[in-house]
């Protein structure tokens, strides 16, 4: 057997007879995406129960301050995601995703050792450079060898892993803190790293790299091309997408401060995060099926509803019972949306250097990640934290309205690209 037909090394998805087929792009996703995308998942989730924990008996943080520390994660893959998306054209998608895995490990093992707030938050943007340098590179090889006929059910596969790795995260973490101590999941997260990185290191030596135009010199110019080619769909498309990582990030913020509010512990915290995407994570293959069979908004526009609709009950709930049903339904909700921000922009992205439109993408849809924790965070300080779930769940109606009457339906638009398969080439 030749090096690369080895088990383990990415292969373009083969056709029959133009027929994309659905089990072949899955095997060609297996090591270059699923797998490394599951661990970082697991070591992600780690932190959801911890850090507003953390940050409040370690340093004594504030609410206002507490939503600070978990947006920077966000706020870094803001600053991160454009110059990513560059990275990724000018040095290839091998390097920006060891770079990615490599800072995540790094920015790990600094907040665990932060000695301040300030450090902390330092250290959580880290995170975030991380994150923007691995989402944008493993966007882009999705972009280039997932054919739109498979793309809901390829991608849906994915959220649906990378949730499933999220339910052991939070059990993990919490349990990691409560029995073990508060600053032992930040190592934990590290060792998940370490194993990322070998998995990449031993996968990726022969990875299918996207069709490239020749390289420009003025990357402003490029970019100011990119922006004003794609006007309509960042305006609309979006502006959807931001919404939806608002209402993402205000649920990953809320629970487990109400939790703490209501004076759960970091374990029953954690069990209703590893409940809540136990939930999310089930539902992948029926949303996958009616993303391309229906269309994306087939089940954005549920998915908007039912997650809005949990965030605005958050304050009516008084016990751990209560607030663990009110995460099954946020799960429920969360679910639907499964791939929704992954598969839109894939379908938007151009067949030539998607690397700069996705980086601009990421950057649009992560303001809402990166705004979330800190809107919410302050209104709670100002007003009460029941208020900023009200004003959140608003986000959420409004962005319900956008995919409703203003967002194209995108597989009708992209459906009749012909569809080429990216040549190879090695780093």
């Amino acid at each position: 057997m030749s090096s690369s037909e080895a088990p383990g090394t990415p292969q373009a998805p083969k056709t029959n007879r133009g027929h994309n087929s659905v089990s072949s792009t899955i095997r060609a996703l297996v090591w270059p995406v699923y797998v490394p995308s599951f661990l970082l998942s697991v070591g992600q989730g780690i932190l959801i129960p911890v850090l507003p924990g953390f940050a409040k008996q370690e340093m004594a943080a504030a609410i206002g301050m507490i939503g600070v520390v978990i947006a920077a994660r966000h706020i870094g893959m803001l600053i991160f995601d454009v110059p990513a998306g560059i990275l990724v054209t000018r040095l290839g998608l091998r390097r920006t995703m060891l770079a990615g895995v490599v800072l995540f490990g790094v920015a790990a093992i600094w907040a665990g050792l932060s000695p301040n707030i300030t450090s902390l938050i330092i250290a959580r943007l880290l995170t975030g450079v991380s994150f923007a340098l691995w989402s944008i590179s493993r966007h882009t090889y999705i972009a280039a060898v997932v054919p739109i006929e498979v793309r809901g059910r390829t991608l849906s596969l994915f959220g649906g892993i990378s949730r499933i790795a999220t339910i052991l995260g939070p059990l993990l973490g919490g349990i990691l803190a409560e029995y073990v101590g508060i600053k032992v999941p930040f190592f934990a997260q590290a060792i998940v790293a370490v194993l990322t990185l070998t998995v990449v290191l031993s996968t990726t030596k022969d990875m299918v790299e996207p069709a490239r135009s020749k390289a420009h010199n003025n990357v402003f110019a490029e970019l100011g091309t990119v922006m004003n080619r794609h006007r309509r769909d960042f305006a609309t498309a979006g502006v959807a997408a931001v919404t939806l990582q608002f209402i993402r990030a205000g649920r990953e913020f809320i629970i487990p401060v109400w939790g703490g509010e209501l004076g759960l512990g970091e374990a029953k915290i954690g069990y209703i995060a590893t409940a809540s995407f136990a939930i999310d994570s089930m539902l992948f293959p029926i949303v996958g099926y009616s993303m391309d069979k229906w269309g994306r908004k087939s089940t954005g526009i549920p998915a908007f509803i039912v997650l809005s609709l949990a965030i605005a009950l958050i304050p009516l709930t008084g016990s751990f019972g209560a607030l663990l049903a009110v995460g099954l339904l946020a799960g429920l909700g969360n679910g639907l949306s499964s791939g929704f921000v992954l598969i839109m922009g894939t379908d938007l992205s151009p067949k030539e250097n998607p690397g700069e439109f996705l980086g601009v993408w990421r950057l649009i849809s992560d303001t809402g990640g990166a705004s979330g924790p800190i809107a919410i965070g302050g209104i709670a300080q100002v007003v009460t934290l029941g208020v900023a779930s009200l004003a959140t769940a608003g986000v959420g109606v409004f962005g319900t309205l956008m995919l409703i009457f203003v967002v194209r339906e995108t597989i009708t638009r992209t459906s009749k690209r012909v569809v080429t398969q990216p040549s190879r080439k090695k780093n």
